[in-house]
C-alpha cells in the first residue's frame, strides 16, 4: 500500500483491523509486516489516496 494525497483525516487509522497503518512526522505510512491486503483502507478513504501497490502476503 502506499499512501499518496492524505488529507489526515484518520479513517484509515480508525478502520484498519490490523492497526497497519501509523503516523509518523512525514505523514502516514503502512506497515507490510502487519498488511493483510484487507484493503479496507482503500474503500473508506474519502480522497482514493491510499492505493495498493504490492500482492498481500501469503496471497498469489
Amino acid at each position: 500500500m502506499s499512501i499518496g494525497a492524505c488529507q489526515g483525516c484518520g479513517a484509515c487509522l480508525l478502520t484498519c483491523p490490523t492497526h497497519a497503518i501509523r503516523p509518523t512526522p512525514l505523514g502516514l505510512t503502512v506497515r507490510a509486516d502487519r498488511c493483510t491486503g484487507c484493503l479496507e483502507c482503500l474503500e473508506i478513504c474519502p480522497v482514493d489516496a491510499i492505493r495498493a501497490t504490492a500482492e498481500p502476503r501469503g496471497e498469489r
